[in-house]
């Protein structure tokens, strides 16, 4: 920790505009985007992140499209994030998190093979922990959400790494709600609507969830279950407000889709409200929709609109 009080104040600014233009973007930061925020010389940049990488605070990714990346611990060396287990990326051998083990880098080293692929999982602790065959899960990480499960086939004990043969990986693309949330021609109900007609409007639009709003608010969400016990009770004549869910859970357009997943899966929902600053239904997003993204069907499209508002 004392190599972070020895940082200079120069060296401080580039990490923090680092940090800040990464979580803005998203991808690798060209020193001259630096240089630019900071109005230093290009050259003096380049000096210091040489100077910031052998200190471990910084990686660099090589390529046109390459530049530069914070570590975990250039977030702690600024601050931004204090206690190491709330950067450190986990790993669980069977079911149960591995206390005092952390992963800190993940090298996949064969992705070409037809019928295996291997990573390299890079820890801090005790490798010993760990026999061949051990089932084990990594992740998620800090940023991409990436989770890793495979089973271990061998272990480095000098340089701490767990050869592990990969059986799936899973990420959630670190994008915001509101590239997901459906926000066009929403299809929602007012409380007086007839549960008959509620239940054709579900019919006809294929959906399986609308909310409920009034004068503008947000009162209720009524979903195909409530429309199933519904008819199943002869209630088709009343309206959506006897049988609707109050105080629905809601997420604001600016959460991370994992955040939104995690909410969902803590509660037993299969859907979020998506509100803004003043409350208004904006849109909704479902558990559907993360799956489609997770699988890479809405990916290229969500890419492609976030490039053309140069949100990335």
């Amino acid at each position: 920790m004392g190599v972070f009080m020895d940082l200079t104040i120069v060296q401080k600014e580039i990490l923090q505009e680092l940090i800040a233009i990464y979580r803005e973007k998203n991808r690798p930061v060209k020193g001259t985007e630096i240089a630019i925020r900071l109005n230093r010389n290009p050259g003096t940049i380049r000096n210091q992140m040489q100077a910031l990488r052998a200190l471990n605070l910084v990686d660099g990714v090589p390529g046109p499209k390459g530049g530069y990346v914070p570590t975990s611990s250039a977030y702690r060396a600024v601050g931004l994030i204090s206690g190491e287990e709330e950067i450190s990326v986990p790993i669980y051998k069977g079911d149960e998190r591995v206390e005092g083990v952390y992963v800190e880098k993940i090298v996949f080293d064969t992705v070409a093979h037809e019928k295996s692929c291997s990573s390299m999982i890079y820890i801090k602790g005790d490798t010993k922990i760990f026999n061949e065959g051990d089932i084990v899960k990594i992740g998620p990480t800090y940023h991409n959400k990436i989770i890793i499960f495979g089973k271990v086939s061998g272990r480095d004990d000098i340089d701490h790494i767990l050869l592990i043969d990969v059986i799936g990986v899973t990420s959630i693309p670190n994008i915001t709600v509101k590239s997901i949330a459906i926000k066009e021609d929403l299809i929602w109900l007012s409380p007086d609507t007839n549960i008959k007609d509620a239940a054709k409007i579900f019919y006809d639009n294929n959906i399986n969830g609308a909310p409920i709003i009034s004068n503008g608010n947000l009162v209720g969400i009524l979903t195909l279950h409530d429309l199933a016990y519904a008819l199943s009770n002869s209630l088709e004549n009343e309206s959506v407000e006897k049988i609707m869910a109050k105080n629905p859970l809601t997420i604001t357009p600016d959460k991370k889709v994992y955040d939104a997943l995690i909410l969902m899966e803590k509660q037993g929902v299969g859907r979020l409200i998506v509100v803004d600053k003043d409350s208004k239904v904006i849109g909704i997003i479902t558990r559907t929709d993360v799956l489609k993204l997770i699988e890479g069907a809405l990916f290229p499209k969500i890419l492609k609109e976030l490039i053309d508002k140069k949100e990335l």
